[in-house]
């Protein structure tokens, strides 16, 4: 139940999309989730380790983490469509991300 090349190519798509700037390779592991090891790509940039899990066919599971100690998900258990999965995951990265560089931030009153 590896990753196929098609499956790849959809991550990579999205990755290269994302960071034109930089090369990010996304590479294949194996990960142990709830006790069982389960097929990986995964990616890094910056702070952040970016995780899409394949737990069945057609099936999938996103995480992140933050500086390699705490971990984050989209909030959905399971995806059916890779291409939502890879999306969800950025997004809420993105979210999080720009949550981390705000919070100190005070909105300006207009006089």
């Amino acid at each position: 139940m590896d990753f196929t090349q098609t499956e790849l190519e959809v991550i990579q798509k999205h990755v290269d999309n994302r960071w034109r700037e930089k090369d990010h390779g996304v590479h294949l592991a194996d990960i142990e989730v709830d006790g069982k090891e389960r097929p990986a790509a995964v990616w890094e940039h910056k702070h952040y380790t970016f995780i899409i899990l394949k737990i069945g066919v057609l099936t999938y599971k996103n995480l992140f983490y933050f500086l390699r100690k705490d971990r984050f998900d989209a909030g959905i258990d399971e995806f059916n469509d890779l291409d939502e999965c890879v999306d969800s995951l950025m997004k809420c990265q993105a979210d999080f991300s720009l949550s981390k560089s705000t919070k100190n931030l005070k909105p300006k009153e207009d006089k």
